[in-house]
């Protein structure tokens, strides 16, 4: 069973999310007919009469939300529907309560046709939604008024008929009934997710291909050092009066901007500092506190790639249209995984697009990247965004079988003892600090070795001309240029929210911070602080 609060705002934030498709957002805007064939990938489908279902019910056609746009541009709106229940089996009629998938391949003015599958959640026939919805409510609120209860039963029903998401929390909520401790904010969503990859494999052909799986190799000789508390000593040569200065710092900041954040520093893998501030959900802030990443996922997905480069299963430089057939074209012959990681794709994926249908849980989410205006030919620009890394998630995720998520908790975070992650969006201090120790170490982490030194090396900052001749600039795997933050030589990633990794791997310096926002005058402070840790060993 979720916590009271969660489940009412998790609710809540769903209906605002969903907000076109249960009538509580403003109309679209006024958009032309070029707008349309250009960003047609952005029309959604849904199923015919909601995402609940009844068992004996013939199973329902998908329809465009906006049927009336598209028929501006397309002649036929039929939308295809094929449906499939739990064991992946194509059925037309509902036969048992459970999760059934919708596959539809939808047509579209011009491009490959838009692909989508999506779950529906058949109820009992003796299950009384309303009743249900009022267990949620009396959970949630206890002294609310009759008008307001009446008013959150409606808002749970209309979320768990008319959304995805409503549908797939209905699922999780009838299957496991009344839980002792609430799941993780994206647990299902993820749990979810992962069905549609092995969806997706059966649908395109992967069932027979063998599940890959990189997971670390166990180290023969000695282990590598692991983010630990030990002496100061061992850091050979902060001192104590050092730590204390960059405390003081980072206690002005969170007094002065009052902005929750927790930071931990460390050397040869000795954790120099370690503080949480503020409050977060009513809880205090500790380094094991999940914060948003943001931008800051990118060294962990670049991470993962890495291992399965380690492994030889792919090539950084190789098409991702190997594997994503609606980029295995002619002119997609420069987009490989190197361009995704170092944002050469020339796709344009606006910024809005990217925040209002975040990526981590849309398994096909490039079939919506299919339709992206293309600006230039990939390789020949180089322009910060997230469509790359979209694009080689979906990819790993036919090779794993899993949600890049999911996969990445279980094959790379697991052995390095990270457990304080949130799905999708969460990571805290504590957890960023590992990565950056493993970092530090060349892809080792005590027994482990994750990937190889040579891999390490590949997935550094370096020069791109090499690969892409007209772009001059250095740029990693997941990683950039950090020696405006630790000196010379340093490298890592932040995020909008203000959550940072930096490594300086000459002194062996880790500096890990997580955030929710960047609050007042965070540039200046985050300055300060890690000149503070850069000058450790400069003066």
């Amino acid at each position: 069973m979720r916590c009271q609060q969660c489940f009412r705002v998790t609710t809540l934030t769903a209906l605002v999310f969903f907000g076109t498709r249960i009538g509580l957002a403003e109309p679209p805007p006024t958009i032309s007919e070029t707008q349309l064939r250009e960003r047609f990938g952005e029309q959604e489908f849904t199923p015919e009469g909601g995402f609940v279902l009844r068992v004996g019910q013939k199973l329902p056609g998908l329809v465009w939300e906006s049927p009336e746009l598209v028929a501006k541009v397309v002649d036929d709106t039929t939308i295809p529907t094929r449906w499939f229940n739990e064991q992946f089996e194509e059925v037309e009629t509902v036969e048992q309560p459970g999760r059934y998938y919708a596959y539809a391949e939808a047509p579209v003015p011009a491009g490959p046709k838009l692909r989508r599958a999506m779950t529906g959640c058949c109820v009992a026939q003796d299950l009384n939604l309303e009743e249900l919805a009022k267990e949620r409510v009396a959970e949630s609120q206890d002294s609310a008024g009759l008008d307001q209860r009446h008013r959150e039963i409606e808002a749970i029903l209309r979320h768990w008929r008319r959304s995805e998401q409503g549908a797939i929390e209905l699922a999780a909520i009838i299957e496991h009934g009344r839980l002792s401790h609430p799941p993780r904010k994206g647990q299902w969503q993820m749990e979810e997710a992962t069905r549609h990859v092995r969806l997706k494999r059966k649908l395109m052909g992967w069932a027979d291909k063998p599940i890959v799986k990189a997971t670390p190799r166990r180290l023969p000789g000695e282990p590598a050092p692991v983010l630990r508390d030990a002496p100061l000593e061992e850091t050979a040569g902060i001192t104590r009066e050092q730590v204390r200065e960059l405390e003081d710092h980072l206690d002005q900041w969170y007094a002065e901007s009052e902005e929750p954040m927790a930071v931990v520093v460390a050397c040869r893998g000795v954790i120099v500092l370690a503080k949480g501030y503020g409050e977060v959900d009513g809880q205090p802030v500790t380094v094991d506190t999940p914060m948003s990443l943001d931008s800051a996922m990118k060294p962990l997905i670049g991470l993962q790639l890495a291992t399965y480069v380690d492994r030889g299963f792919l090539s950084l430089d190789e098409p991702i249209g190997n594997y994503l057939p609606d980029f295995d074209t002619p002119r997609d012959r420069n987009l490989t995984f190197r361009a995704g990681h170092v944002h050469a794709t020339g796709i344009h994926f606006p910024w809005d697009l990217a925040f209002t249908r975040l990526f981590y849980f849309h398994t096909w989410h490039e079939s919506l990247i299919a339709h992206c205006k293309r600006e230039w030919p990939p390789g020949e620009r180089h322009r910060y965004g997230v469509v790359g890394v979209i694009l080689s998630v979906r990819a790993l995720e036919l090779l794993r079988g899993r949600n890049y998520w999911d996969a990445m908790e279980r094959d790379l975070f697991e052995p390095l003892g990270i457990r304080h992650v949130r799905p999708h969006n969460g990571f805290s201090a504590e957890s960023l600090a590992r990565i950056g120790v493993l970092l530090d170490n060349c892809g080792k982490y005590g027994p482990w070795e994750v990937f190889s030194p040579e891999t390490h090396e590949a997935i550094l900052p370096t020069s791109l001309h090499p690969y892409f001749p007209q772009i001059d600039m250095e740029y990693g795997i997941g990683l950039k240029d950090a020696s405006h933050h630790l000196g010379h030589g340093a490298y890592g990633h932040g995020g909008g929210c203000g959550t940072l990794l930096a490594i300086q791997p000459q002194h062996h310096l880790v500096f890990a911070m997580v955030r929710n926002a960047p609050g007042k005058n965070s540039s200046k402070y985050r300055s300060k602080a890690t000149a503070l840790v850069q000058g450790w060993f400069t003066e």
